[in-house]
């Protein structure tokens, strides 16, 4: 009860704290870090040190959520093009549907995101990719973090396995132009630029482009895409600081749902093979974002950090997917579709952030304020009719293609709004030098209305939800730090139940302990966690009436995780992550074809990855350099039900060199899958497959002027 009462009271002292403050008038804080290069890391794979979980710059040994960095130099040595190349390189990470390629989709410690609209994530800190989002584009991208365990206390609605953190490149103050060209297997190609300079003594821009132009090994699959990533940043004072970004993606791809399993049996066709229509021509997918960001600092003590966000985007096309496979010989009933999806989001968010002593106990204080607005409709046209009568049949294994187009007509039109305001305070407490204390919640108010025209049904509700959140550190010694937490997430379910009433949400209380080291003069640092993951409320399509939704089972994830990296020379840089996943269903509905004991979706038992990079010659500013990635995923459930399908567990080889020719130019070869692999990287069902890519050689030139 003491340690209770003590976190009450710097909250409940939280504003007189700030009169007193602002009349002590001490030297207040600047924002140089615009200005002033920060110091490398010692560990190149470490990255930069992450604020997500705390929102303060804060020692990682001292923090109580683990956090997986990937840095800008394992971007770089692993080549990375999308989020999608960077999952193996960290712990409880796998990936999802896709959907075609055109956005990012992965599961943090087995739970799926919402496979309609793919998973959220946040921008610099920010909730910003509401909605629909196009795949990542990297030009702009410094490093990714993804926060594990539930982030509700401070984000509000997300996954209970963890959250996703992009972190851009900034606007600096001197030169810096870097070209990139690229080229591979299969005739994949890309360009980027990036480019910063400033523009007067308080005004910096940066502007990153990108165009790519691919096929693929799959028969007659290609995709282009144009990015452009505006900034400015103007420092009107050491004190403020006002940040404008924005990003526009147009992508067009040819839709591919991937191969098939026949009998449960994968490989009956090669991986190579299109089962979708050449003739319906390329979806398209545009992408806009704009965002807002004013840092202001009161003083040494307060500062404020305000963003405001628009996005927005637009998905249309046609598609042929396979339906049903209709007999031995091989004909495949497929169902045409004309997708017309937007999305359109609003938010505005607000956090104080404090530091002052209470009793003297140092206190580090956040204080956020939300307000989001989320437009979803999706208007889908189809051509879907059950059996050999179908106008839309092809043969797996002698697929003849565009006799026939069938026209399209309505089938589900929704509308869905969801409008939120939400308040969170969190507060670490630190009693000792070795021992702190994070108390935080966040309360959330919803307004959720959904709204299908052509079934003429539709619901609405209002609900509220506090997400509670503990969790303690203790530093052991400058090398050992031990950390426990204990706290709740939710996520909006979208749809309607049979009675026209929106869904519940999904409710998920996640218990974790782990401990970090740094050994070696800072030269080794690693993480360790146990995990116990509970969730309930999961909706799925009701079996019984398609047309709507139900919430109905729980689930259970629980494992251990394990990443560690490391710098033994000068010359040797490594990153291991291994993960051990239990994720299955608690709670299962016979009806509803979900029974207890089935594993979750996609979600392997079993994940390892060793990166290395050695630096084999170095004379002056010319470097040469080797090394690669094995990754090891095992068997996991290829649909839903559990039901016997299973994607094949494998192992992968990717190698890498380099050759830095002087400080402006470097060259860099990538071998992915080196001994030609055959695996299947994620699948929604038996039908919906997606096949990983064969050995593929890349070839980058970077140059810097």
């Amino acid at each position: 009860m003491k340690i209770f009462s003590l976190g009450v009271v710097p909250l409940s002292l939280l504003f007189v704290s700030t009169i007193s403050n602002a009349q002590e008038q001490s030297a207040v804080e600047t924002l140089s870090t615009i200005k002033v290069s920060s110091k490398d890391t010692i560990l190149p794979y470490l990255g930069k040190k992450s604020s997500v979980a705390t929102k303060f710059d804060i020692d990682p040994m001292k923090s109580s959520q683990k956090v997986d960095v990937v840095s800008q130099n394992v971007l770089k040595d692993i080549n990375a093009q999308r989020i999608s190349d960077t999952l193996s390189v960290v712990s409880g990470v796998s990936a999802l549907n896709p959907m075609g390629g055109l956005w990012d989709n992965y599961s943090i410690r087995g739970f799926n995101t919402d496979q309609t609209i793919g998973a959220s994530s946040l921008r610099n800190g920010i909730l910003s990719n509401l909605g629909l989002s196009a795949a990542k584009d990297m030009v702009n991208i410094e490093q990714v973090e993804f926060l594990k365990g539930p982030a509700a206390a401070m984000y509000g609605a997300g996954d209970p396995g963890g959250t996703l953190n992009i972190i851009t490149k900034k606007p600096k103050f001197e030169p810096e132009h870097h070209l990139e060209l690229r080229g591979g297997s299969y005739d994949q190609y890309r360009a980027a630029i990036d480019s910063t300079n400033a523009l007067t003594d308080t005004i910096a821009y940066r502007l990153g482009v990108s165009y790519e132009n691919n096929h693929s090994f799959r028969d007659d699959v290609k995709n282009n895409r144009l990015f452009v990533a505006p900034q400015l940043t103007w420092q009107p004072s050491d004190q403020t600081q006002i940040d404008y970004d924005s990003e526009y993606s147009v992508t067009r791809s040819l839709f591919d749902r991937g191969v098939l399993a026949k009998n449960k049996q994968l490989g009956v066709i090669p991986n190579s093979r299109f089962l979708g229509e050449k003739s319906d021509g390329l979806m398209n997918m545009k992408d806009y974002l704009q965002q807002v960001r004013i840092k202001q600092v009161w003083n040494d003590q307060w500062t404020s950090q305000m963003a405001l966000n628009y996005k927005e985007n637009d998905w249309k096309g046609f598609s042929s997917e396979a339906y049903q496979l209709l007999n031995s010989q091989g004909d495949l009933n497929r169902e045409r579709r004309y997708r017309d999806y937007k999305t359109t989001s609003y938010l505005f968010n607000h956090d104080l952030l404090g530091k002052f002593n209470v009793l003297g106990i140092p206190n580090q204080v956040v204080i956020g304020t939300t307000a989001s607005y989320l437009d979803i409709v999706n208007n889908l046209q189809r051509y879907r009719v059950k059996g050999t009568n179908s106008l839309d049949i092809i043969n797996i294994y002698n697929p003849i293609y565009g006799h026939a187009s069938p026209a399209v007509k309505p089938a589900f039109s929704p509308v869905e709004k969801q409008t939120n305001v939400g308040l969170s305070v969190s507060d670490m407490m630190e009693f000792t030098d070795q021992w702190s204390v994070t108390l935080g919640g966040r309360f959330d108010l919803y307004k959720q209305s959904y709204r299908e025209s052509s079934q003429n049904i539709s619901g609405s509700r209002n609900f509220n939800h506090f997400s509670p959140k503990f969790a303690t550190n203790y530093l052991i010694n400058d090398q050992f730090s031990i950390f426990a937490g204990a706290g709740q997430s939710f996520h909006l379910n979208s749809g309607l139940n049979i009675q026209n009433q929106p869904l519940d949400p999904e409710k998920a209380w996640t218990y974790e302990v782990g401990f970090k080291t740094k050994l070696l003069e800072d030269r080794l640092t690693s993480s360790m966690s146990v995990f116990h993951v509970e969730k309930e409320n999961v909706a799925r399509t009701d079996t019984n009436n398609s047309t709507y939704m139900i919430t109905t089972g729980e689930e259970r994830s629980r494992g251990i995780e394990f990443d560690l990296t490391a710098q033994p020379t000068d010359a040797l840089n490594l990153k291991l992550a291994y993960t051990y996943i239990d994720a299955s269903v608690m709670k299962g509905d016979v009806s509803q074809g979900i029974r207890q004991g089935a594993r979750l979706l996609n979600t392997p038992k079993h994940t390892a990855n060793l990166l290395a990079m050695y630096d084999v010659w170095q004379s002056g500013s010319q470097k040469v350099g080797l090394g690669g990635n094995i990754q090891y995923v095992s068997a996991r459930s290829g649909n839903v039900a559990d039901d016997g399908f299973e994607l094949p567990a494998y192992t992968l080889v990717n190698l890498n060199s380099y050759y830095q020719v002087n400080d402006k130019l470097r060259f860099q070869m990538t071998l992915n899958n080196a001994f030609n692999t055959t695996y299947y990287s994620s699948s929604l069902k038996d039908l919906w497959v997606t096949p990983g890519n064969p050995r593929e050689v890349f070839l980058t030139m970077n140059y810097q002027f």
